[in-house]
């Protein structure tokens, strides 16, 4: 059984892409930065821009 952990981008609450810590590049490309939203692009993601 294969579990998915949640991107490590703080505000993104997608699940993780295989073999990776984040969901996307825009995720990935953020891990050092502060932000309280995210802008992964992914429909219903929970930290998106309202």
């Amino acid at each position: 059984m294969s579990t998915s952990s949640k991107c490590a981008h703080t505000p993104c609450q997608c699940p993780a892409a295989p073999g990776s810590k984040y969901c996307s590049t825009f995720c990935e490309d953020s891990k050092d930065l502060t932000t309280l939203e995210c802008d992964c692009g992914h429909t219903g993601c929970a930290g998106q821009k309202l």
